[in-house]
């Protein structure tokens, strides 16, 4: 049996075949009412018009399904001979597993971008303004809630998509979380924890962002490739963790909207453009060259007085979501940034995460012009 054969009697080929196959029957059979129609249209029947018309739209949408279908087998979303962002996400995910099984001394580089205290450092050390960081402890149930203040954020060093973030206003004995009247005794809070996946300590407590009141800023997340900004993405948080409430705005380096790159997701062109964008595009270009990886997702929030880091992330998850060109155009900028960092380490570029010049003290106050400042 020929390659292409084998190929097409895999399941999802065999479907859109047998699919084709009953799509034509069903134009050829379509044709032939039309043509019986329009011969016998010379009679003032209105009912006979009425038919007519069901058909050819029936017809239309036949012949538009066909053609999606053979577009899919002729020119799939996701092809070797064409770069592709999702296919470096899930080839970059698959190889991971095997390397985190035999890095028991935590030394690839890589996974140290999946702790937020890390990447808090690193960011400091360049200038750029973290969260001041109030208190850190093993265990959450170590945390000193009595002795925190009114308002704050609980975190876990590690932790995915809003999994091991709690923002939290002390209401009574309880908490309140900010966004919402919903209340968490202590007790529900440690398990919330304990039940999320994903989620390691240690376990921090940082000081609520400036401006932050009944609402959460919106979060800025730029996708930079090893110096090379592409996409700034602004989600905005209607609801915590609701990702029904969450809607988007897709822009370029340039504060362009890139409109809807991304499908499934609630395009909002009306949220505006960051305040400190050129500022914030900037520092994603320069920790995007302080990591050992083609791509960094640097999330940021924009306050009163400033900006602020949320986190780095060097895998963003849900790639498959983008439409077939931004999928492409993310996946050459991909190939780009590597071959630009393997000819770096060949140079002589550490394969380390390499630090700024300035102080990692997270317990120092927020500078939100700290950055701007530094250089």
């Amino acid at each position: 049996m020929g390659l292409r054969r084998q190929f097409r009697r895999l399941p999802p080929i065999a479907w859109r075949d047998a699919r084709l196959a009953e799509l034509r029957q069903s134009e050829r059979s379509l044709r032939s009412q039309l043509r019986e129609l329009q011969d016998g249209a010379s009679r003032d029947s209105r009912d006979l018009a009425l038919e007519l018309k069901r058909a050819q739209l029936q017809l239309a949408t036949v012949v538009g399904e066909r053609d999606r279908a053979q577009a899919i087998l002729r020119d799939p979303k996701y092809t070797p001979r064409e770069p592709s962002w999702h296919t470096r996400v899930a080839e970059q995910t698959r190889v991971g597993r095997y390397t985190a099984r035999r890095d028991t001394e935590r030394e690839y580089p890589r996974f140290r971008l999946e702790e937020k205290l890390h990447n808090y450092e690193l960011a400091r050390s360049y200038g750029v303004p973290t969260p001041r960081v109030i208190g850190s402890w093993p265990r959450i149930e170590e945390v000193a809630w009595q002795e925190l203040p009114e308002s704050f954020v609980v975190k876990s060093d590690r932790g995915y998509s809003g999994t091991g973030v709690l923002p939290l206003r002390r209401h009574g004995d309880r908490f309140r979380l900010i966004d919402s009247e919903d209340e968490l005794s202590v007790d529900e809070i440690v398990s919330r924890f304990r039940q999320a996946r994903h989620v390691t300590g240690p376990y921090f407590v940082e000081e609520l962002l400036p401006g932050t009141g009944a609402v959460l800023p919106d979060d800025i997340k730029i996708f930079a490739f090893y110096g090379e900004v592409a996409d700034v993405m602004v989600r905005r948080v209607a609801k915590h963790a609701d990702l029904a409430s969450f809607s988007y705005r897709f822009l370029d380096a340039e504060g362009t909207d890139r409109g809807q790159v991304k499908e499934r997701l609630r395009h909002d062109p009306g949220i505006e453009v960051p305040r400190d964008l050129g500022q914030m595009v900037e520092v994603s270009r320069v920790l995007s060259t302080a990591v050992p990886v083609p791509c960094l997702r640097v999330d940021l929030y924009q306050v009163p007085d400033g900006m602020v880091l949320g986190e780095l992330t060097f895998l963003p998850g849900s790639s498959e979501t983008y439409t077939v060109e931004h999928d492409r155009l993310l996946g050459r900028l991909y190939d780009e940034a590597e071959s630009r960092l393997n000819l770096d380490f060949a140079r002589g570029r550490p394969h380390a995460m390499v630090f700024g010049p300035h102080s990692r003290d997270l317990s120092a106050p927020i500078d939100t012009a700290g950055f701007g400042a530094a250089r």
